[in-house]
């Protein structure tokens, strides 16, 4: 659980981790904007932990028992490069 605070209303919740990254920029936690509109789109080591389970939720990426950083990205990853990689071969056999 994150503890955050909205910096225009002031007001303080408890939000479960996965959710962090979906709020706006106007929750802080240790007095930091959130600035989720500042990360990349693809995910990488600079997102969180919650931010990259977020990602997979909303994607439908299964990320079996992963729950270090570097596992849950490389599952990401796994994951669309499969999807990319599937497309492109089909369309390249059907022309030979």
């Amino acid at each position: 659980m994150a503890r955050l605070k909205n910096i225009n209303t002031g007001v303080v919740v408890n939000v479960d981790d996965a959710k962090v990254a979906r709020l706006g920029s106007e929750w802080s936690t240790d007095g930091k904007s959130l600035q989720v509109a500042a990360r990349s789109d693809v995910p990488d080591s600079s997102w969180k932990v919650a931010e990259l389970k977020a990602y997979a939720e909303e994607n439908g990426i299964d990320l079996l028992d992963a729950t270090k950083k570097d596992d849950i990205l490389a599952a990401i990853e796994l994951h669309e490069s499969d999807g990319s990689t599937d497309g492109s071969d089909e369309d390249d056999s059907e022309e030979d």
